[in-house]
């Protein structure tokens, strides 16, 4: 077993571990921040970087490297021993620190992986919903947090266009929920780092576009893949996942739900998805004319409300707290 296996916990022995940090906006100085913190000999290089995050680098005590010479950052690490490298979101695939690192078989992480490593820091772990940025999903995501709060069940958003996921693990408290927002162009991070540990609760994507972001954003699912039914790429990457055995498919659709999707029967959005006997009863949440009373666009939003419903009943919030938020207005 590698001493990197042994690295699982907040708690693990991470003190004296040698670690190249590739990239240094916000997420990367979270990922240099943590890893100075636990006690690591952090490097971290990047072609840029604003003056206060490579100060603050150094303050918490990385060796820094800001260069745009790609020859001059692979020269800052290549004559030193790594036991990790560590890539943030934004880096390239063909970044040539990167390319070093796997010319010379270093382990490359990214930093949710990092972050999946270290999520007991203030408590027992919270599952994570993975939501694939979209048109809809900030509705969806800003909905679910909306029912959390009803449910006094404490949610954190993290990821794309929120605070870096260390961030908020970091915190003195602990979470019930995460949901950790990727962006469609930081996807690469799933397929560029294949032995990811990663194990989300809930994955869910609206994505109704065409853009081929790759059936990897569902791999490691451990409940659930929520995805939009009959529009998009969704469905078949939903196919072609490799999830945790016992994941199910859950499909959002605007016509009468089959077995285990969420969907419209008769004007009334029901759940067949979240419930024991799912394969002759089904849960009504609400009904058309209450969201468009409630001033819903509808049914434009329909596929993010029915996103944040299945992130909500995957957690087991009552229908009728979910519906009492729905009208609010």
């Amino acid at each position: 077993m590698s001493a990197l296996d042994e690295l699982t916990s907040w708690h693990s022995p991470w003190s004296g571990l040698r670690v190249a940090v590739v990239g240094l906006g916000h997420t990367g100085f979270a990922i240099v921040d943590t890893l100075c913190e636990l006690g690591c000999e952090v490097t971290v290089c990047a072609p840029e970087a604003t003056e206060d995050l490579a100060n603050l680098a150094g303050v918490v005590g990385a060796t820094v490297v800001v260069d745009q010479d790609p020859a001059a950052r692979v020269r800052a690490v290549e004559n030193q021993e790594w036991d990790v490298a560590i890539a943030s979101p934004g880096v390239e695939p063909g970044d040539p620190v990167v390319a070093s690192m796997r010319g010379r078989r270093i382990p490359l992480w990214s930093d949710l992986d990092l972050a999946w490593r270290l999520r007991d820091k203030s408590g027992p772990p919270a599952p994570w919903t993975m939501v694939l940025h979209s048109p809809g999903s900030d509705t969806a995501v800003d909905l679910a947090v909306r029912i959390f709060q009803a449910a006094e069940s404490p949610t954190r958003v993290v990821g794309n266009l929120a605070p870096p996921v260390l961030d908020a693990l970091r915190e003195p408290r602990s979470w019930e929920n995460l949901i950790v927002q990727v962006s469609p162009h930081s996807l690469v991070w799933r397929s560029r780092f294949p032995e990811s540990p990663i194990s989300p609760w809930l994955t869910v994507s609206l994505d109704a576009e065409g853009e081929e972001t790759g059936g990897v954003f569902f791999d490691g699912t451990n409940q659930a893949c929520v995805y939009r039914k009959g529009v998009g790429p969704t469905e078949a990457q939903v196919q072609d996942a490799e999830v945790v055995e016992g994941a199910r498919a859950i499909g959002l659709g605007l016509d009468s739900p089959g077995m285990s999707d969420i969907g419209l029967v008769e004007g009334i959005i029901v759940d067949r998805a979240f419930l024991d006997d799912r394969a002759h009863q089904a849960l009504e949440i609400s009904t058309l004319e209450e969201l468009q009373e409630a001033g819903w666009q509808v049914p434009e939003q329909l596929p993010a409300l029915l996103a944040a419903i299945a992130i909500t009943r995957s957690r087991d919030v009552e229908p009728a707290l979910i519906a009492g938020v729905l009208s609010l207005p």
